[in-house]
């Protein structure tokens, strides 16, 4: 059986500004390390790469200010900053880089950083893509190539459960953090419904009227033309070769009305937990964990106020954890 709240928190995590400032971290983490080598060669007459530290600087950059403007929901620059990033992988890699760094240099720069930089892009390109540009790929007829207007760009299914699992775990240094444990409880709000085709009201993680059962969630982006879901009619292992053993799922568009996904509520029916929304008054002193998927635990005495982290889903909640 899906697990909404798994999938729903990744799909928050893919999303948040919080990520987009995690990979410009990573990137101003590689410029550094490349600049340092480089300037290190030069008592060898080894000339430092300029494409390649300016490459790192401008991604840092773009990706930081990107996290700034989502949330002001604007993920323009962020989408086209990872989308990007595929094309300026091949100019990297066409440097004659072997020519001054060692092979285990130049295995730490290709397996080590670009490869985490070209995972943050792939992430963040795939939680987007169909926010950005799955409604023109589903009603427009003139499109470039509408022979892909089926095709899920995105996660197909659950697949977002298996890349959150898969790079947590490939990298010594984790790209992300864990999700809370627990999970935050979510709630399909059903009494808002936005159709395939209809302009968005809300960014956040969307749920399909057609159910989960070979469908996604998706992310969607206010004021953007909400897209289509996509059903899966072939899965990665019905379409596994010798030849082909990760063939993307074959999917097919589908009209579809969607409804947000949000954090339930706090049931205040409930003793054993203390909740508190942002905005209010902190009514206990001691140790908070916002719902906000990876967010970091807090110290707050009675009478602060609880701040709001700039919930993608609206607003904040804060749990009760420990006195200390």
């Amino acid at each position: 059986m899906r697990n909404v709240n798994l999938e729903a928190a990744i799909w928050y995590l893919f999303a948040s500004p919080e990520f987009y400032e995690r990979a410009a971290e990573d990137a101003d983490a590689t410029m550094k390390w490349f600049e340092s080598l480089a300037i290190a060669r030069q008592a060898s007459n080894f000339g430092r790469n300029n494409q390649i530290y300016d490459t790192f600087k401008k991604l840092a950059f773009n990706y930081k200010r990107g996290a700034t403007l989502a949330r002001l929901d604007d993920y323009q620059l962020i989408c086209d900053t990872a989308d990007s990033f595929r094309g300026d992988v091949r100019g990297l890699l066409e440097q004659p880089l072997h020519s001054w760094m060692t092979e285990k240099e130049y295995d730490i720069f290709d397996r080590v950083w670009l490869s985490r930089a070209m995972a943050y892009a792939s992430i963040i390109r795939r939680t987007l893509q169909n926010a950005m540009w799955g409604a023109t790929s589903y009603f427009d007829e003139n499109i470039a190539h509408p022979e892909r207007r089926d095709n899920d760009d995105g996660f197909p299914g659950d697949k977002i459960v298996g890349w959150y699992t898969s790079y947590l775990k490939n990298y010594e240094n984790p790209m992300f953090s864990t999700l809370p444990d627990p999970l935050p409880n979510y709630l399909i709000d059903k009494s808002i419904s936005c159709h395939t085709g209809d302009e968005v009201p809300w960014t956040g993680v969307w749920y399909p009227a057609t159910r989960l059962e070979h469908h996604s969630l998706t992310f969607a982006v206010k004021g953007m033309r909400m897209q289509a879901v996509y059903k899966v009619i072939k899965t990665t292992e019905e379409l596994r070769t010798e030849t082909d053993m990760f063939p993307l799922p074959e999917t097919v568009a589908v009209a579809t009305a969607w409804h947000p996904v949000i954090v339930a509520p706090p049931d205040t029916n409930t003793p054993t937990e203390l909740w508190s929304k942002a905005g209010q008054q902190c009514p206990k002193e001691g140790v908070w964990q916002p719902t906000d998927p990876g967010a970091a635990q807090r110290y707050y005495r009675v009478g602060d106020v609880m701040p709001s982290l700039g919930s993608t889903y609206g607003y904040t909640v804060w749990r009760w954890v420990s006195e200390r």
